[in-house]
């Protein structure tokens, strides 16, 4: 592993130097993967001729809407098709993170490894349920607002797409990162089946099928069924548990049903799905002031019996003494149904509706100590106090559920020179959580330690309402033979929310305080979008947009006194170029943007005395004022010759507060001198390259590698909020993967492929998240080095 980076990086200079080398690479061979042809009957998307293969195929993607080529897409869009993705073996979201620029994702505090999204360096990090994220994600066609309900894995998946930047007018609020759009197989007209089985390192086990029934009958109708059981050893040990318990293991599957068919000009799908997943996230501590390291290693020392207190740093140990207060998997459960109406009255108007239930239920076993010790306890009502289990961070029961029903109208069509796009969209959703933590701190430290446990409960339950009117127009004029489009949109948005709320803390067994709220707010918004884009040949074309959205406000419920937070408001200025060139032989697209936001939403673990003793540390949300973020991007595909391909992306993204507001002891204070940008990398890149042998006689064989790098990150928000994280960087997320596939097996009428695979090469370590409770901070490092093999066979 290589070392973390030092306290703060010295030489910006140093840096963009550093990184000429691969963004030359990334201009000159590579980004997104050549994917599946377009279908005959998509309209404006140029098709290819089937003699000439050695050609980049076009990418269809949804990105507006309505299908149409991304080439000729004004809007910053990565597209991956199913194809890909099984190549490169991404079952969960948190494998797609380097196949699009200036995204990252990392893991929730409790989450039971919730994939959190970055895009241009917008994300949320808490995966509480009353938070609104800022990167919405659509299964479907469904907006899925819960980070915990995407652990799941994604299986059979036909295309995976991501906007970057907002995308308020067409897909509403909590966009103002962006959006990540994921769309499941359709069924189709022939019978088939597949079948896919893998083994990985920690005893990964993966098994998935599918089946197709092709037209049941004469009924017009045809189903698919998915189902996938996907299992796998934690690698962080934890003594006395089985590694199937260690950190980082996990326990998942999922069901789909699909259904769909053609009632004269009416078109219905319906798509049923079920997950659940157990998982366990292990942290190791960073490090913490001198006076609570000191105590909490005393207090192990002077405890027969106590597990020694264990400070990891910046170096792994992959190694964890679970709290016996905590000694189970986290468990999500998730339920939903998706029902899509499409009715065709003519080219000029066509009506769909999406109908949407989704239910999601969670007990999750949030332990974000990564040691505990056992020590002296101060009870009044326990003469010579009692010795218990002391750790920073310990939730012994946190359940909660989720429901929610969405209902979108879109009416579409082309007029003439013009296209249009209006739309109703309701969403009713409500949640409930419970959380009971106790939190250990050090009130003496002569003769020997004590600490006071404060066991603190919040109920909240948190009902939200939106509701949105949106329309968009493209015009297209004949007179510049259809090269010119001009395209503007709106969006009105009124959010509602009610919570209720009760905080108890207790110390030890002898003081409890009681804080309950009832509060409602209601926010509106008028979003907007004007763009342009002009076909320099069939082939070439520029863009310019400037597009606004709005993440919802709300209340921080698992605070103490549930403080409002207000929307979150961002403009953006993107200008954009996508060309093939040399006969279809390269493509690269560039993308600059500078987005301004107002009412940054911030969260922040907050550590505040509590009124009777001990201190609570509190995740909590707040509006840094205004920031303004700028950036570019570059994706590139080359082929060279008929069987060797390089692809590759870059991103850079430069953020500047220009306000950030936070009360200090009371006074409304200007931070922005000591404020950072949290798991925001400034450099994104890729590079990758894959030759092939073609089909012969044995198969096709395909050989790939790939190499990604994220900047190293800041991990505190805020310095005087995190006295030790500060003091850290996350250190570079560097991946270096390779790949194996034999194709087209020549087994019978069965479409056999096998490969193997490696990923982390390096076995490069970095922090993947951290959380710092002003005494001790604790972190999650990255899974090590792995290595897989995975057979599929089609029939």
């Amino acid at each position: 592993m290589n070392m973390i980076d030092s306290i703060r990086p010295s030489n910006v200079k140093a840096a963009l130097v550093a990184r000429a080398s691969i963004m030359a690479i990334a201009l000159s061979a590579g980004a997104a993967f050549a994917q599946e042809a377009a279908p005959a009957s998509t309209p404006g998307v140029p098709q290819v001729a089937a003699d000439d293969a050695n050609v980049i195929e076009d990418i269809v993607v949804t990105a507006r809407r309505r299908v149409e080529s991304a080439q000729t897409t004004p809007v910053a869009v990565t597209a991956i098709g199913g194809e890909q993705l099984e190549q490169l073996a991404v079952v969960r979201l948190s494998d797609m993170a380097s196949l699009a620029p200036s995204v990252k994702i990392t893991s929730g505090s409790g989450s039971a490894n919730s994939p959190v999204i970055f895009i241009r360096g917008i994300g949320t990090i808490t995966t509480a349920m009353y938070a609104e994220p800022s990167v919405g994600l659509y299964v479907d066609g469904v907006y899925m607002p819960r980070p915990s309900g995407n652990a799941f894995d994604i299986p059979d998946v036909e295309r995976l797409e991501v906007l970057r930047g907002p995308q308020g007018t067409l897909f509403g609020r909590n966009t103002t990162g962006g959006a990540v759009l994921i769309t499941t197989a359709t069924p189709t007209d022939e019978a088939s089946g597949k079948i896919s089985m893998g083994y990985a390192s920690n005893n990964e086990t993966l098994v998935s099928g599918v089946i197709q029934t092709g037209e049941i009958g004469n009924t017009g109708f045809k189903a698919k069924i998915a189902g996938q059981v996907h299992n796998r050893d934690g690698w962080v040990e934890s003594p006395n548990l089985p590694k199937s318990d260690w950190g980082g293991n996990q326990k998942g599957g999922n069901f789909n049903l699909a259904l769909r068919g053609d009632i004269g000009k009416l078109t219905v799908d319906n798509r049923l799905r079920y997950a659940k997943v157990d998982s366990f996230t292990s942290w190791e501590t960073l490090g913490g002031t001198p006076a609570a390291l000191a105590a909490y290693a005393a207090s192990a020392a002077a405890n027969p019996g106590s597990p020694p207190f264990i400070v990891s740093g910046t170096e792994p140990r992959d190694f964890s003494y679970r709290d016996p207060r905590s000694l189970g998997n986290a468990e999500i459960e998730g339920w939903g149904n998706v029902l899509t109406l499409d009715y065709e009255f003519s080219d000029a108007a066509r009506l769909r509706s999406i109908s949407s239930y989704q239910r999601l239920d969670q007990d999750l076993a949030v332990y974000l100590s990564g040691n505990y010790v056992l020590g002296r306890v101060a009870n009044p009502r326990t003469p010579g106090n009692a010795i218990e289990p002391i750790s920073a961070h310990v939730t012994t029961d946190n359940p909660g559920d989720q429901k929610q029903y969405s209902q979108e109208f879109q009416l579409t069509g082309d007029l003439g020179q013009f296209n249009y796009l209006a739309g109703l969209f309701f969403y009713d959703e409500k949640v409930r959580e419970s959380i009971d933590t106790v939190l250990g701190s050090v009130v003496a430290t002569a003769p020997v330690p004590v600490f006071v446990n404060v066991a603190r409960t919040v109920d909240y339950d948190q009902k939200t309402k939106s509701w949105a009117g949106f329309g968009q127009l493209s015009f297209t004029p004949e007179a510049l033979d259809e090269r010119l489009e001009l395209t503007g949109g709106l969006r009105y948005t009124k959010d509602k929310k009610i919570e209720n709320s009760v905080s108890t803390s207790t110390i030890t067994t002898t003081t409890t305080t009681r804080h309950p709220t009832d509060t409602t707010g209601t926010w509106d918004n008028w979003g907007y979008l004007a763009s342009a884009s002009f076909k320099f040949t069939p082939r070439i074309m520029a863009y310019g947009r400037v597009s606004s959205s709005y993440r919802a406000g709300g209340f921080n419920n698992i605070a103490a006194a549930p403080a409002p937070y207000n929307p979150e408001k961002a403009i953006s200025y993107e200008a954009g170029l996508k060309s093939d060139l040399f006969d279809r032989r390269l493509r690269l697209n560039a993308t600059v943007y500078k987005t301004d936001y107002d009412d940054l939403q911030i969260t922040q673990l907050v550590t505040t005395p509590n009124p009777t003793g001990g201190t609570i540390s509190t995740t909590f949300i707040s509006n840094a004022g205004k920031a303004e973020y700028t950036g570019f991007e570059i994706e590139a595909t080359a082929l060279l010759g008929q069987h060797f391909q390089i692809d590759g992306n870059v991103g850079y993204i430069d953020p500047k507060y220009k306000e950030y507001i936070f009360v200090v002891g009371g006074v409304p204070t200007d931070v922005r001198a000591e404020a950072n940008f949290s798991y925001v990398p400034s450099w994104t890149s890729r590079i990758g390259a894959q030759a092939s042998t073609g089909e012969t006689a044995w198969g096709e064989f395909l050989l790939r590698g790939d190499y990604s790098e994220k900047s190293s990150t800041d991990l505190a928000s805020v310095d005087r909020l995190s006295p030790t994280t500060r003091f850290f960087k996350s250190g570079k997320d560097k991946n270096l993967s390779a790949r194996l596939i034999w194709s087209k097996i020549p087994v019978g009428d069965v479409e056999l492929t096998a490969q193997v695979y490696g990923e982390n090469l390096t076995n490069n370590r970095f922090i993947n998240f951290a959380t710092d409770f002003s005494s001790l901070a604790t972190v999650l490092f990255n899974r090590p080095r792995s290595y897989g093999i995975r057979v599929s066979a089609a029939f």
